[in-house]
């Protein structure tokens, strides 16, 4: 609506110091959102008479992102946990494919990249991962030390080439 006005909303409430800092996911009429200390929702929203409803599709309690917005690919959901884990979940059920056990960075801070034929993470470690976008089994391809020093801003893809801020630098780093 032009107006601004609020057309739904759900509770989402952070639990102790949790943020809702993941961006929601959006396909077609499903919204994904996550949020630590909560898990993962997915709901359909949908026109009912001048309004809208958003009716739960699934819930996934044991898994989600503290800091960053994971990526949805081919009907799955890859991100990093809060508790610095890779993890995948299905898009239509919200089952857990998989997680790495992995601990990556246990504050869940990391950008997730679909990157086409892979996906990179780079967590605050600078360690970024490049990984197959697989709904089965976690399939690490490389790992490139992209720092020196802690990463938070998100890396840039621009074809096979990724940018890299850390606190001093910015770098460039190659993957094919």
């Amino acid at each position: 609506m032009a107006d601004g006005a609020l057309l739904w909303q759900l509770p989402f409430v952070p639990a102790r110091r949790a943020y809702n800092a993941a961006t929601p996911l959006v396909d077609g009429q499903t919204v994904i959102y996550m949020g630590a200390g909560r898990g993962s929702k997915a709901v359909k929203v949908e026109k009912q008479g001048d309004g809208f409803s958003a009716t739960e599709l699934w819930s996934n309690p044991d898994i989600a992102p503290q800091f960053s917005t994971p990526v949805l690919k081919d009907g799955f959901i890859f991100g990093l946990s809060n508790t610095g884990n890779l993890f995948c979940l299905n898009e239509q059920t919200g089952q857990t494919a998989w997680v790495d056990g992995t601990v990556r960075d246990k504050g869940g801070f990391s950008a997730i990249i679909d990157a086409g034929s892979v996906i990179l993470a780079l967590p605050s470690s600078s360690e970024m991962v490049v990984f197959e976008p697989s709904g089965t089994a976690y399939a690490e391809l490389a790992r490139v030390k992209a720092a020196d020093t802690p990463t938070y801003a998100h890396p840039v893809l621009a074809g096979s080439t990724v940018f890299v801020k850390d606190e001093a630098t910015l770098a460039m780093c190659t993957i094919e």
